[in-house]
C-alpha cells in the first residue's frame, strides 16, 4: 500500500513539474496581452524617477572636470602616440612594396611553413592589386601600434592578476564590462580627451582589445602545474625566478592565444575608428557605404579579411613548431595540405616546389656559412672562443640571417640602385565593376524582388512588429516583474535582485522604450538564427562534404568587418528595421551553426549504436537521442548568438536600426559622452541579463543529462 502511494506521489510530482510551469507561462502571457490591449499608449518609466536621475549629466560633468584639470596629461600622451603612429605610418607607406611584402612573407614562412607564406603573399598582393596599398599600410600601422600597447599593458596586468587573488577579483568585473560594452562607446571619451585622428583611435583600440590578453595571461600562469612549481621551489628558485623562468614560458601558448584574440578585436575596432578621423581600409569601406558602391566595399572588405586571416594564422602558428605536424618518413608537404600527400597529382605539383625550396635553402645556407666564416675570422683576432660561438649562432639560424640579408638587399637596392618604389600600377586589377554589375542585375530580377519583399514583409508583419508592439506597450512594472521572476526561478534570489537593479537603472536613465525596441530586434534576430542555424549545423554534422564547404564561409563571416554586411543588405532590402535584423542574423548565425555541429559530433557513438540496435531510425535517433544530449551546446550557441546580436545593435542604425544603438551612434556625432555611455550601458546590462539566463539554462540542461 505504501509502495502504491509512493508511486502515485512520484507520478503526481512529475505531472506537477511538467504542467505547472507551462500553465504559469500561459497565464502570464494572457495577462500581458490583456494589458497590451487595454493600453492606449506606449509604456514609460515614471517621470518622478527619470527626471531627478540625470546619469548622462553626471557623466558629462565629470568629463568636463577631467578635461579642465587633466587635459594637459591626455594631450601629452596623444602627442607621443601621434609621433609614433605617423612615424610608423610614413615608414610603411614610403618603404618599397617589395620590402613590406618580404617583411610579412618571411616571418609567415618561418612560423607556419610555405602554406602560411602563400596566404601572406596572396593577401599582401591583393592590397596592391585593388589599389588600396596605402590604406592597408595605414590600417597596419594603426593596428600594429594598438596591439603593441595592448600586449605590453595586458601581459603586465595579467601577470599581476596571476600573483594576487585580490587584484584578480578587482579587475574581473571591469573586464566583463569592457568585453560586452559596444565598441562605439570607447570612441566617445577617446575623442573628447585625445581629439580626432589616429591617437584617439589607437587609445580606444588599445583599451577595447585589452581583456583577452589579460584574461589568458592570468589563466595560463595560474594553470601551470603545481608539481612543476614545487619542484622548482625545492631547487631554490625564488618568486621572480619561478615567474620568469617557469610560469611565463609554460604559459606562453595561452598568452599567444590572448594576443591572437587581441589582434582580431583590434582589427575590428580599427575599422570603426574611421568615424573619428582615422584613415585606412575602414575609410574605404565607409565611403563605399555612403555612396552605395557594393564593388568598392567588396574590395575593402576583402582587404580587411585577408589581413585578419593572415595575422590570425600567424599568431596561432607562433605557439607551435611548423614541423611538428609533418608526416614522418615522407616528403615534407610544406606547400599542399597533408591529406593530399598520397595523391599522385599533388606529388607532381609538390616535387618541383620542394626542389625549388631546397635549392633556395642551400643557396642561403652557403651565404650564411660564408658570413659566419668571415665573422669568425674578424672576431677571433680579439677572442677565439667568442668567434666560434658567433659562427655556431649564425649557422644555427640560417633562415633568420637569410631573411635579414634579403631585407637589407631590397632596402639598399631601392635606395642606391634603380629603385623599386610603390606598388606598380601595371599589376592593378579592379573587381568593382563586375560586382556592381552583378548586384545591379540581381536587383532588377522579378523573382529576386518578390523574394526580398516577401521576406521583409514576413519578418516585419509576423515577427518584429508584433513583438515590438507587445514589449513597448506592456507596463514597465510587468516586464520588470517577469524578468525578475524568471531570474529568481532560473538562477536564484541574488541574481533576481541584481536583475531588478539593472532594469531599474535602464528605466531611470529614461531608456526603457529604446531598450524594449533593442530587445525585440535581438530576440527576433536570434530566433531566425536558431531556425536556420540549427538545421545547417545538423547538416554539417551529418555530411563531411557540406561541413568542408560551410567551414570557410563561416570563417569569412566571422572575420569580415560588420560594415561589409550592410551594403548588400541595404541594396537588397532598403534602409529599414528589417534590414537591421537581417544584417544582425548574418553576423550572429556562425556560432549557432558551429556549436550545433560540435554538440552533435560530441555525442557518443555507442549511444547512437544502441539506439539503432533497438530499431530507431536516423530521424528518431537525432530527435530523441542526439539533439537532447547536444542541447547544452545548442544553448551555448544561442548564448553566443545573443551576445553578437547585442554587439551588432550599435552598427545597424546606419541602415535603419532603432533602439539603444541609435542613441549611441547619435551621441558620437553630437559628442555627448553621457548619453552615449548610458545607452551603451543599457545594451551591456540587457546582454548581461540574457547571458546569465541562458547560462543558467545550459547548466540546468547539463545537470539533467548528468554531465
Amino acid at each position: 500500500m505504501a509502495t502504491i502511494n509512493l508511486t502515485q506521489n512520484t507520478k503526481q510530482n512529475y505531472i506537477n513539474d511538467k504542467f505547472i510551469l507551462p500553465i504559469v507561462i500561459l497565464i502570464g502571457i494572457i495577462i500581458s496581452l490583456i494589458l497590451v490591449k487595454n493600453s492606449s499608449s506606449e509604456s514609460e518609466f515614471p517621470k518622478f524617477i527619470t527626471d531627478p536621475f540625470t546619469f548622462s549629466t553626471w557623466i558629462n560633468f565629470c568629463e568636463d572636470w577631467m578635461k579642465d584639470n587633466y587635459r594637459w596629461f591626455t594631450r601629452m600622451i596623444a602627442g607621443f602616440i601621434k609621433e609614433a603612429y605617423y612615424s610608423l605610418e610614413d615608414f610603411l607607406i614610403e618603404s618599397p612594396w617589395l620590402f613590406i611584402l618580404s617583411l610579412l612573407l618571411l616571418p609567415s614562412i618561418a612560423a607556419g611553413g610555405l602554406r602560411l607564406g602563400l596566404l601572406a603573399l596572396i593577401g599582401t598582393m591583393f592590397w596592391g592589386i585593388v589599389g588600396m596599398w596605402d590604406a592597408a599600410m595605414q590600417t597596419l600601422a594603426l593596428m600594429g601600434l594598438s596591439v603593441f600597447l595592448s600586449v605590453i599593458f595586458g601581459v603586465i596586468t595579467g601577470i599581476i592578476c596571476s600573483q594576487s587573488d585580490r587584484a584578480e577579483g578587482f579587475i574581473r568585473p571591469i573586464l566583463d564590462t569592457m568585453q560586452v560594452m559596444p565598441a562605439f562607446v570607447y570612441l566617445l571619451p577617446a575623442v573628447f580627451f585625445f581629439g580626432i585622428g589616429g591617437p584617439p583611435a589607437i587609445m580606444a583600440t588599445m583599451i577595447y582589445a585589452l581583456p583577452p590578453v589579460i584574461r589568458l595571461t592570468n589563466l595560463g600562469i595560474r594553470q601551470v602545474p603545481s608539481e612543476t612549481i614545487e619542484s622548482a621551489t625545492s631547487f631554490g628558485s625564488n618568486r621572480l625566478q619561478l615567474l620568469f623562468k617557469i610560469k611565463i614560458p609554460l604559459a606562453l601558448p595561452s598568452i599567444m592565444m590572448g594576443i591572437n584574440q587581441t589582434i582580431m578585436m583590434a582589427l575590428g575596432l580599427v575599422v570603426l575608428a574611421t568615424f573619428i578621423g582615422a584613415e585606412g581600409l575602414g575609410t574605404e569601406v565607409w565611403r563605399a557605404i555612403y555612396r552605395l558602391k557594393v564593388g568598392w566595399a567588396f574590395e575593402g572588405g576583402m582587404c580587411i579579411l585577408f589581413m585578419a586571416i593572415m595575422f590570425d594564422r600567424f599568431s596561432l602558428a607562433l605557439s607551435k613548431s611548423p614541423e611538428q605536424d609533418l608526416p614522418k618518413n615522407k616528403v615534407a608537404f610544406l606547400f599542399l595540405p597533408q591529406n593530399w600527400d598520397d595523391n599522385s597529382l599533388a606529388q607532381m605539383i609538390e616535387k618541383p616546389l620542394r626542389i625549388l625550396w631546397d635549392s633556395i635553402s642551400l643557396f642561403f645556407k652557403a651565404i650564411c656559412y660564408a658570413l659566419s666564416y668571415l665573422m669568425k675570422n674578424i672576431i677571433q683576432i680579439v677572442n677565439k672562443n667568442f668567434a666560434e660561438n658567433v659562427k655556431i649562432f649564425i649557422n644555427k639560424r640560417v633562415f633568420l640571417f637569410s631573411s635579414i640579408l634579403i631585407l637589407i638587399f631590397i632596402w639598399i637596392f631601392d635606395k642606391y640602385g634603380p629603385g623599386i618604389g610603390a606598388f606598380p600600377d601595371s599589376l592593378n586589377m579592379s573587381f568593382r565593376k563586375p560586382v556592381d554589375v552583378s548586384v545591379a542585375w540581381l536587383t532588377v530580377q522579378p523573382n529576386f524582388i518578390a523574394f526580398t519583399k516577401g521576406l521583409r514583409a514576413i519578418v516585419y508583419l509576423y515577427l518584429l512588429h508584433p513583438l515590438d508592439i507587445y514589449l513597448t506597450h506592456v507596463p514597465w512594472w510587468y516586464t520588470m516583474g517577469a524578468f525578475v521572476l524568471i531570474s529568481w526561478v532560473s538562477v536564484g534570489v541574488r541574481f533576481a535582485i541584481v536583475c531588478a537593479v539593472l532594469l531599474a537603472f535602464i528605466g531611470a536613465c529614461d531608456l526603457w522604450m529604446e531598450s524594449m525596441i533593442t530587445l525585440s530586434s535581438v530576440l527576433v534576430s536570434v530566433l531566425i538564427c536558431f531556425v536556420f542555424g540549427v538545421p545547417l549545423g545538423i547538416a554539417a554534422a551529418y555530411s563531411k562534404r557540406f561541413d568542408i564547404f560551410l567551414r570557410p564561409i563561416l570563417d569569412a563571416m566571422q572575420t569580415l568587418p560588420v560594415f561589409c554586411y550592410l551594403i548588400p543588405v541595404l541594396m537588397f532590402f532598403g534602409g529599414n528595421i528589417v534590414s537591421a535584423v537581417i544584417a544582425t542574423v548574418i553576423y550572429s548565425i556562425p556560432p549557432m551553426v558551429r556549436l550545433t555541429t560540435l554538440g552533435l559530433s560530441q555525442v557518443s557513438v555507442t549511444v547512437t549504436e544502441v539506439s539503432q540496435s533497438f530499431g530507431g531510425t536516423g530521424f528518431q535517433t537525432l530527435r530523441k537521442i542526439k539533439l537532447p544530449m547536444a542541447l547544452p551546446s545548442l544553448v551555448m550557441g544561442f548564448n553566443q548568438a545573443v551576445m553578437m546580436a547585442f554587439a551588432m545593435q550599435v552598427v545597424t542604425p546606419l541602415i535603419g536600426g532603432k533602439g539603444l544603438g541609435r542613441d549611441v551612434f547619435g551621441s558620437l556625432a553630437k559628442s555627448d559622452t553621457g548619453k552615449g555611455l548610458a545607452a551603451g550601458l543599457g545594451i551591456v546590462l540587457l546582454a548581461i541579463i540574457m547571458d546569465r539566463l541562458s547560462q543558467a539554462w545550459t547548466k540546468n540542461q547539463r545537470k539533467a543529462l548528468g554531465l
